[in-house]
């Protein structure tokens, strides 16, 4: 699996959701409602043998305003919703690409993240990809 092809089809798999601002990377700007694709927390190499298959663990960050907001909460809770039309579980796992074969969002934790002097309310998405190695 090609590291970089991952993170950009996570992207384009999270540009379904409607009025989400989508970064295949990491951005020092956030502009809410935005979904980052970070570097993989981890990548293991060989999970089958012979380099059958690699599995990786990708946090996917989704800021959506001020964390103090009523707002942010009512927003947040339509990205972490299990199916639905914003749920970034089912826009991630629908998902059909080259790049890897399953992509399983794990769970979420939700975080207050100071971006620039200001605070968001953010959840992570923990995403574990497989492919062929």
């Amino acid at each position: 699996m090609i590291l970089t092809d991952i993170m950009r089809e996570m992207g384009i798999a999270l540009a379904a959701i409607p009025g989400l601002r989508v970064k295949p990377y990491t951005e020092q700007r956030i502009s809410p409602p935005q979904a980052m694709v970070n570097l993989p927390q981890t990548y293991t190499f060989d999970s089958t043998m012979g380099r059958g298959s690699d599995d990786i663990r990708i946090p996917v960050v989704v800021y959506v305003g001020r964390f103090d907001a009523e707002s942010s909460i009512n927003a947040i809770a339509q990205y972490v919703d299990g199916k639905g039309g914003k749920s970034v579980k089912e826009a991630i796992e629908a998902h059909k690409c080259a790049a890897y074969d399953i992509a399983h969002v794990i769970d979420v934790q939700f975080i207050i993240s100071t971006v620039s002097s200001t605070e968001y309310l953010a959840a992570t998405f923990r995403v574990r990809v497989v492919g062929k190695g």
